[in-house]
């Protein structure tokens, strides 16, 4: 039989080393469609099987012209095969071709761990960015956003610096998807949430399965556990508390200012100004302290700065005029 008999492959990383005994395996001269269809079933049965074998490959390419040295040797896993001499020898020649996961002291799967992968994404203001991670997780940035993104053997963690965004996130069972802010961090499974950073708090609003809350932790205390949402939920963390209330999302539904719409219910004249803000280069000022009680509803598009004032004053009555540099002040000045 020439498949590799995955089941005699001990010590160390198994995964790896089925890996390796597929790469030997599929470089062998007398390798058949039968081993590659076997192998195809083997890369698909488990998502660590594909990320190992693509390991296996890269360190190969890297090697280059060391990569086929035969005194290099290499302690392989030994398939069990039929008893014909040939066809053994031919095996066992891949395998001494196969120095790609060699080292000097013979610890080549040292070479192979995984290890800790990080990037930083950012958008300036007025633009918006979509990414997919290397787990599968998309994530979409709104305007004027920094996020920090750490991926190791243990979990998947974002850093939201500032600003907003939209997670649909990949199941991994076997690491948690974090979402960490001053304020709190988000842990979740397979799901949709959006987070944004609102100064020393922090919205999260549920889109679809479920999220565990946790409280900013520091040197002195350790993250506390909030609560958890359910889909349609949103909820502020501050001050190791947060206040939930309905976001009166539908069940599959995303963001508005993914189609750049800002979205305002019952919100804050201050913070939906500060909206804005993440699409101009020429601020909204307000001039009049007591404009901070003043909420507003109402669909916008992200870019029409002008048109919100004009409902602010239709509606409100709220004078405007500008700086010399062309920001927007709301109120009269005192």
């Amino acid at each position: 039989m020439s498949r590799p008999d995955l089941s005699a492959v001990d010590g160390g990383n198994t995964v790896e080393q089925q890996a390796t005994a597929w790469f030997v395996r599929l470089r062998a001269d007398d390798a058949s469609e039968r081993d590659r269809q076997a192998w195809q079933q083997w890369l698909h049965a488990d998502p660590g099987h594909r990320t190992a074998y693509g390991r296996v490959e890269a360190l190969w390419s890297s090697l280059g012209e060391f990569a086929a040295a035969p005194e290099l040797a290499v302690r392989m896993p030994r398939p069990r095969m039929a008893s014909r001499a040939p066809r053994r020898r031919r095996w066992l020649a891949a395998a001494a071709a196969a120095t790609v996961l060699a080292c000097a002291t013979g610890m080549a799967f040292l070479l192979l761990a995984p290890r800790a992968v990080e990037s930083a994404y950012r958008t300036d203001i007025g633009e918006r960015r979509s990414l997919q991670l290397e787990d599968g997780t998309r994530v979409d940035l709104d305007a004027d956003t920094r996020v920090q993104v750490r991926y190791d053997p243990h979990q998947r963690l974002v850093r939201l610096e500032g600003g907003r965004a939209f997670f649909r996130v990949a199941r991994d069972s076997a690491r948690p998807f974090l979402v960490q802010t001053s304020a709190g961090s988000v842990r979740a499974l397979g799901t949709r949430f959006e987070v944004s950073r609102l100064g020393d708090a922090a919205d999260v609003t549920l889109y679809e399965g479920s999220v565990e809350l946790r409280g900013g932790a520091d040197a002195a205390r350790p993250a506390t556990r909030l609560g958890m949402l359910v889909p349609g939920q949103r909820a502020r963390i501050a001050g190791q508390r947060m206040q939930v209330t309905d976001a009166a999302v539908a069940a599959g539904s995303a963001p508005g200012w993914l189609s750049g719409r800002l979205v305002f219910n019952d919100t804050p004249l201050p913070e939906a100004v500060a909206e804005f803000g993440r699409y101009s280069f020429k601020p909204v000022l307000l001039a009049d302290p007591g404009l901070a009680s003043y909420r507003v509803s109402g669909v916008f598009r992200g870019e029409d700065v002008e048109g919100f004032i004009q409902a602010l004053g239709e509606v409100y009555g709220i004078p405007e005029h500008h700086t010399a540099d062309g920001a927007h002040v709301l109120g009269k000045t005192p």
